[in-house]
């Protein structure tokens, strides 16, 4: 399925926001589709010339806004009047809101309720979640600036949101594959709805297929101009059935509750799944085995 290229609305929030950033932001901006709509928003009189000086490299129309009242932002409202206007006039389809400012919330979400595709673009450090959840798609200047901007310091990867991540690519091609098999695209699509910031860049991948290539047990293949994902469990159920039976088999009562069953398994296997074999419940799981009756929380041999 070919992607939607948007008509786009690029808004940006220049005092809340570097110059620095906006070569890779139109980078990015690019591969979504055309800019129809440019414009930064703030007093102009206090920018920086690089300011003007990226403004005018990139054709982006200042928009010039005093603060005329002590602790309120009017360039910020200007912004969300205007986004709105446009929205209603339907010259556009998407939206890039360039800031990490939360007051932006509310106006994600009435674009999204209005039929936009809202993409924020912020740093990781001063975003809420709230205006992350509001956006479509969420992205890190950290990330996006990773190539041309060695001034930024780019997130570690954390181990545990590898990890994460990795359990939760699994589990997607698991639940909407057909045997365990899926477009790579249409995982992509599945991913950026469940989290609005996923990007591979935050797990230390250029694109998706290069995350994805590195989850074990998955693997990429190309059949005609069609990517997909296949995953196939490193444990056999063959394998895991008989550790199954061998486990109970160690109570002199030949029974053993559910729970400490599990557990003596991920001592084994400290990866084990359940639903990696195709089992929505551990209990469903120990009960597809012939030698074994399930029993409120408890296994016995049969």
């Amino acid at each position: 399925m070919e992607k939607t290229e948007y008509k786009i609305a690029l808004l940006i929030d220049s005092e809340n926001v570097s110059p620095k950033h906006i070569k890779s932001v139109m980078n990015e901006i690019a591969k979504y589709g055309r800019i129809v709509i440019a414009r930064f928003y703030g007093d102009i009189n206090n920018l920086s010339k690089d300011w003007h000086r990226t403004a005018q490299d990139h054709a982006i129309k200042p928009v010039h806004q005093y603060n005329v009242a002590i602790g309120k932002n009017a360039a910020d409202m200007a912004m969300a009047l205007d986004a709105q206007e446009m929205m209603y006039q339907e010259k556009v389809n998407a939206f890039f809101l360039i800031t990490s400012d939360s007051d932006f919330t509310p106006l994600a979400v009435k674009l999204r309720e209005g039929g936009m595709h809202v993409i924020g673009i912020g740093s990781v450090k001063t975003t809420t979640q709230a205006f992350k959840s509001a956006c479509n798609e969420f992205k890190y200047f950290e990330y996006l600036d990773e190539d041309d901007n060695e001034e930024e310091v780019v997130p570690k990867v954390v181990e545990a949101d590898k990890a994460e991540i990795e359990r939760t690519i699994k589990g997607f091609i698991i639940e909407n594959g057909i045997d365990n098999r899926i477009q790579l695209s249409r995982l992509g699509d599945i991913l950026v709805n469940r989290y609005s910031d996923f990007d591979p860049r935050k797990y230390g991948h250029k694109s998706l297929s290069n995350l994805v290539s590195s989850v074990n047990g998955v693997v990429l293949n190309q059949e005609k101009t069609t990517t997909y994902v296949s995953f196939k469990s490193a444990m056999g159920k063959d394998e895991i059935t008989r550790e199954i039976v061998e486990i109970i088999q160690t109570n002199k009562s030949k029974e053993m509750m559910l729970t400490k069953i599990k557990q003596e398994l991920e001592k084994r296997h400290p990866s084990f799944n359940y639903a990696e074999l195709g089992f929505t419940r551990f209990s469903k799981l120990v009960a597809s085995i012939p030698e074994v009756s399930v029993s409120k929380n408890a296994a016995k041999i049969k």
